[in-house]
């Protein structure tokens, strides 16, 4: 049988695959009972493994082989569990270890590779004693790879387990790896952070992998110095406050010419090491720095040895401390350790620096001192004491966790780094942008996720110009916050996992509502807030002290505990509250969840109800004109829905008008298309066809199919139905010049829409009438003031109706000449415009800002505005609205005596068979002119005069104005004076009567001309 994780095929009998190392299922002689659950993923972890290779069966006894093996496990074992790793089992001759289970380090990466080098250069001995006695050698080959996995334990063998790609991948590598090399994982080589010497070597081409894996060798780990592995590359940012209290802390001891100390405390990644070794730089004392580390061969006393060397090295202590120097030269400057003893060690310590600092007052530096030893605690506390006559500044720096394990610390002088501010942490992200050039400027979001931490901005940087996205998580900012999760007592761990279902922020009594037992939640959520992980927000609320601390909590969280716990959240008062968005995105999550544990049949009614919660918030998302919003939640929808499910073309239609909107027109048509054909419910098919209407007015009127479907949405009373026909009815009236008709129409649409709560629809009905106010009968004061009216009732809150109105009534502005209130009326559209993301507008402002810089007479203005009009109009598909900007360009270049440019414009239009009444009369009026210039005298009278006839037929003032005028210039092209003088006096009373000033100037510069040549 093969393996289930890599796929290689099993021994039989075998307990573990031997390619990668995973517990085999156990078979008919395993143990009564079921194996225990296994236990949530890790953070990232390191795994890695490690073959001897040299076959020496055939050249050693059993028994001299199993010596040798033995010494060989012994050694290996040494130096993984020397740098804090644990061996997970031992397969024949392979090594297979494990970094960060059971508890996770922020350095386990590191501390992982360190290892695998180290175990290189420990079988160096190895072998040389092995080729003395014996003549023979070991050759290994090792991989290590980063990852999730899944811990659990196999009650047969008696040993932890880990499973998962992660350790497949480890496998291949070290498979791939030659004698004596390291193959190392991308995702280990980004987790161990900067000073790791590596080549690539790939991408490889690994057994189970569909695609290749990228691969490094590893050819040595670098210092771990903070400057080595941070960007101090950037110039320092902020910290005045924590800069002056060192200044203050520094000025006293020197004064008192005794010992001081301050404790500098923050969160890991804030800059305390930062922050010293500035302040040190720029006043330049004399001084020595230690770092405490949390393994490795480093003696209780290392890190006051190295700062102790460091002092000595830059200023030799005098003659007359001879005897002191030599006690630390035999222990803590050898070694780290007090030897001979510990108060002979401190007497040394204090004569040295007392002697030292004589000379020149010095600063003694112990960095990360929440990893450091209790007796350096205790000497540190000897030596403030003892050194009252040596100007000394001991500055301890350490997490918080310090002051946890040592509350008696708090009584000593505390500096606490808080985080930068917003403007600090703007400023940091412009200098590492400009550095690393990933970026032409920091992301909002990335500002936001950061939260003034240093650290955790320049690794959020780092990984989004890698790779291009804002939302992933760096596994060094990950493994720093989940060590400090990890940590945690199992309650506490219990809460705080349960509070990232709920999102940044969450009450306390709903989240005892998850976890059961109020007092202990509040209790656990107390000793969070201790900790610095959650903070308490008002009203009994409580939030994450960092969204990154609930990121890297939820991705820590088993599959199952999170298909559970969304579950359950979906119940809540608060989410209930929230509405189905948020009902929907739990179930639809725990939906998943379950589905990729292989629960796809018990999660089914938990995928029902979120297809049918997201579909009612993208129907509401929708009838507020959030678009985007709208996308989301209804393509999440549509993907849940099971074929001719309930609920399903409701959500598939509504998706598809909404890609319409957003300018995605060929897959809003597919959409539609695909609701129309097959929807079994006859009213979700009259709108798929009234919507398909719309965007494909070729194949259907959507006036047409506003009659055929109009019925339905009445005797279904559905007023959105009933609102969006009414709609296209009215248009048409529009369309053939029948304003006060169409009025009617829209009324009705209004009504309909108002009753169903649809903003869009509510909007466009607004809209049309606001257009009929301005090209129909009723005059222009009236027509403001009604506008006004209408948009003082339905604009209080509806962004859609507040642009859609502010374009009409810009014209209507513009016909009373208040030009400023016109183009204000344009930058409010605009903007809201921005907001909302309808795709029509692209085409619609323009050309209404077109239509107010004509009449203003700013021609070269309107002319830049078409052009951009009739480029959107033609990239989107939208061939009505490119019919009106092409009948305003031909306008335009016609008012400008450019004949020929108007007719190219006007050929896109001349092409259709048929046109809208009101349109066919401006073309008609529009070609008599060109055709008079052109001196085609019989045309031009016959086009003029079957416009002025055909414009009668409307009731439209603009129509029939500009009919009358354009028959006035054709005439006085014809050179027929007194029949254009009569025609233009009559236009001038159509525009007299709407109260349209610039028609009537228009008209009274054809008369004025005609009074000068009398």
């Amino acid at each position: 049988m093969p393996c289930s994780t890599c796929g290689d095929a099993l021994p039989a009998g075998a307990r573990f695959c031997p390619s990668c190392g995973t517990a085999c299922a156990p078979g008919p002689a395993a143990g009564p009972g079921p194996a225990p659950p296994p236990t949530p993923p890790h953070p990232p972890q390191r795994v890695w493994g490690h073959v001897g290779s040299t076959a020496l069966s055939g050249e050693l006894d059993p028994e001299t082989l199993r010596s040798v093996t033995l010494r060989y496990f012994d050694l290996m074992r040494r130096q993984i569990e020397f740098h804090g790793g644990t061996v997970e089992k031992f397969i024949g001759d392979a090594v297979m270890a494990v970094f960060g289970v059971p508890t996770v380090h922020e350095d386990d990466a590191r501390r992982a590779l360190a290892a695998a080098l180290a175990m290189l250069d420990a079988l160096d001995g190895l072998n040389a004693e092995l080729d003395a006695a014996l003549g023979a050698r070991l050759d290994v080959r090792i991989g290590v790879n980063t990852g999730p996995v899944v811990s659990g334990s196999d009650s047969s063998t008696r040993q932890a387990l880990v499973s998962g790609e992660t350790v497949n991948i480890a496998a291949r590598l070290e498979q791939n790896a030659g004698p004596g090399r390291i193959l190392i994982g991308r995702d280990t080589l980004r987790s161990a952070g900067a000073g790791v010497r590596a080549e690539p070597v790939g991408p490889l081409a690994l057994k189970g992998k569909a695609e290749p894996v990228p691969a490094y060798r590893l050819l040595g780990l670098g210092e771990d110095d903070p400057e080595l592995l941070r960007r101090f590359d950037v110039h320092f940012i902020g910290r005045g406050r924590e800069t002056a209290a060192l200044d203050a802390a520094w000025a006293d001891t020197v004064e008192r010419g005794a010992a001081g100390r301050l404790l500098v405390h923050g969160e890991a990644g804030l800059g305390k090491t930062r922050l010293l070794r500035e302040w040190i730089s720029t006043r330049a004392p004399l001084s020595g720095e230690g770092r405490c580390r949390p393994y490795g061969d480093q003696g209780s006393l290392g890190p006051l040895a190295d700062a102790v060397s460091a002092v000595l090295a830059a200023a030799p202590a005098p003659h007359g401390v001879s005897e002191a120097l030599a006690v630390l030269a035999v222990g803590l400057l050898q070694d780290g350790t007090p030897n001979p003893t510990l108060e002979e060690t401190c007497a040394a310590i204090v004569s040295v620096l007392t002697a030292v600092a004589a000379r020149r007052p010095l600063v003694l530096v112990l960095d990360d001192c929440q990893w450091a030893r209790p007796l350096l605690l205790e000497v540190v506390d000897r030596l403030v004491g003892e050194l009252d006559r040596a100007p000394v500044l001991l500055v301890c720096a350490a997490r918080p966790e310090l002051l946890d394990a040592r509350p008696e610390l708090a009584r000593t002088p505390l500096l606490p780094l808080a985080d930068l501010s917003r403007a600090e942490s703007v400023l940091l992200a412009a200098e590492l942008v400009e550095v690393s050039a990933h970026w032409d400027a920091a992301p909002t979001r990335l500002l936001e996720r950061a939260n003034g931490n240093p650290l955790h901005l320049e690794q959020l940087l780092a990984a989004a110009g890698e790779t291009g996205s804002e939302d992933e998580l760096p596994p060094t900012v990950q493994a720093v916050l989940g060590a400090r999760i990890d940590a945690l007592e199992p309650r506490e761990r219990g809460v705080l996992d349960h509070a990232a279902l709920l999102g940044r922020e969450f009450a306390a009594a709903e989240l005892a509502v998850l976890c059961g037992h109020r007092d202990e939640v509040r209790a656990a959520l107390l000793r969070l807030c201790a900790r610095r992980l959650v903070e308490p927000g008002p009203r009994a609320s409580f939030r994450f002290s960092s969204g990154l601390i609930q990121e890297v909590t939820y991705d820590s969280m088993s599959k199952r505990a999170r298909a559970l716990g969304h579950q359950k959240a979906a119940e809540l008062a608060s989410v209930q509250a929230d509405g189905p968005a948020a009902v929907g995105g739990h179930l639809e999550l725990a939906y998943g969840y379950l589905g990729e544990l292989g629960g796809s049949a018990a999660a089914e009614p938990l995928r029902a109800r979120a297809a049918d919660a997201l579909g009612r918030a993208g129907a509401l998302a929708a009838a507020r004109a959030d678009l985007l919003w709208a996308d989301d939640l209804l393509t999440r929808s549509a993907a849940l829905f099971r074929p001719a499910e309930a609920g399903g073309a409701a959500a598939t239609r509504l998706l598809g008008e909404v890609r319409a909107a957003l300018g995605r027109t060929d897959e809003g048509r597919a959409l539609l298309t695909e609701v129309r054909a097959t929807s079994p419910d006859p009213i979700e098919a009259a709108h798929a066809r009234l919507a398909l209407a719309a965007i494909t007015p070729q194949d259907e009127a959507p006036a047409d199919a506003a009659a055929v479907v109009l019925p339905l949405f009445e005797a279904a009373r559905d007023e959105l139905g009933q609102a969006r026909a009414c709609l296209r009815l009215g248009q048409r009236s529009q369309a053939e010049g029948r304003h006060e008709e169409a009025d009617g129409w829209l009324t009705r649409a209004l009504d309909h829409a108002v009753g169903a709560g649809g903003e869009p629809e509510r909007a466009a009905a607004l809209g049309a009438i606001g257009i009929s106010l301005w090209r129909g009968p009723v005059p222009v004061p009236e027509a403001v003031a009604r506008c006004r009216a209408l948009l003082a009732e339905h604009g209080a809150g509806q962004r859609t109706v507040r642009m859609t109105l502010s374009c009409p009534l810009a014209v209507l502005s513009a016909l009373r000449h208040q030009w400023s209130d016109a183009r204000a009326c344009l930058a409010e559209a605009g903007r809201l415009a921005e907001e909302l993301g309808y795709a029509e507008t692209q085409v619609v402002l323009p050309l209404f800002g077109a239509i107010v810089e004509s009449l203003a007479g700013h021609t070269s203005r309107a002319r830049g505005l078409l052009d951009t009009a009739a480029r959107s109009a033609m990239r989107l598909g939208a061939g009505n609205l490119l019919d009106s900007v092409d009948l305003e360009i031909a306008r335009l270049h016609l008012d400008l005596g450019e004949f020929g440019e108007t007719r190219a414009a006007l050929e896109r239009i001349t092409r259709k068979s048929r046109h809208p009444h009101a349109e066919a009369v401006e073309l008609d009026g529009l070609l008599g002119r060109i055709a008079a210039a052109q001196g085609r005298r019989g045309e031009a009278l016959r086009l003029a005069d079957r416009a002025v006839s055909a414009a009668t037929r409307t009731d439209s003032a603009i129509v029939r104005g500009t009919a009358l005028l354009d028959q006035a210039h054709a005439l006085r092209l014809l050179g027929l004076r007194d029949p254009a003088l009569r025609a233009a006096a009559a236009a001038g009373a159509v525009f007299t009567a709407k109260g349209h000033l610039p028609g009537i100037a228009w008209t009274r510069r054809i008369l004025d001309e005609r009074k000068e040549r009398s």
